[in-house]
């Protein structure tokens, strides 16, 4: 359940730039406050490991090594890290399908 509501987390952010404006500055104990706010409850600890293995997943889908050097990332320098996961990771994984 944890695991869903962090994609659906994700996804929500996705569809409303205002939230995602507020929250790209704010920590991660706090990113997490306002996802239990929203309904969405889930700790840090369900958020890495999962986040981290659809960045794996998606770097091998497309042939990429999940190094320094995989391609996704150089979307992310000089943005939020919360920017990066809702407007590429999370497009990226529906668009190969390993995100329904």
């Amino acid at each position: 359940m944890s695991e869903q509501n962090v994609i659906e987390f994700l996804t929500l952010l996705a569809d409303r730039q205002d939230l995602l404006d507020e929250l790209r500055v704010k920590s991660k104990s706090e990113v997490l406050a306002a996802a239990a706010e929203l309904g969405l409850p889930f700790t840090e600890e369900d958020f890495d490991p999962l986040v981290w293995g659809l960045e794996i997943k998606l770097a091998e889908h497309r042939g990429d090594s999940f190094d320094n050097t995989f391609p996704l990332w150089a979307t992310m320098w000089g943005r939020y890290y919360l920017d990066y996961l809702v407007e590429d990771v999370v497009p990226s994984l529906r668009q190969t399908g390993l995100l329904a």
